[in-house]
């Protein structure tokens, strides 16, 4: 199972899903490509942020979040909810910290 965290200091995306084999993983591969956009559209939009990735474990470091920063971090959680209404055995989020109330 893959499980996303979310809080003011990182988003951590950590374990493998188990939905298909390694490499042909549709689930897994969903949640990588959301979660390296999001890092990227975080970056392009002058927040300060890191990442740091291992097989299995991904972390965006968010140093000093921006507007913009915060509507793009609540789509990402606003996508986690959908992929895991669609695949709900696969994937878990923890501590899911929201900008907006």
């Amino acid at each position: 199972m893959t499980t996303i965290e979310i809080n003011e200091k990182m988003i951590y995306v950590h374990g493998h899903s188990g939905y298909g084999s390694y490499g042909n993983d549709i689930v897994c591969a969903a949640i990588s490509t959301l979660t390296e956009a999001t890092y990227y559209y975080l970056k392009a939009t002058k927040n300060k942020v890191d990442s740091f990735g291992k097989d299995g474990e991904y972390k965006i470091i968010l140093d000093n979040i921006n507007e913009s920063g915060k509507e793009i971090i609540d789509t990402f959680a606003c996508m986690v909810d959908d992929l895991i209404s669609q695949y709900p055995k696969y994937i878990e989020r923890r501590n899911l910290k929201l900008w907006k109330n």
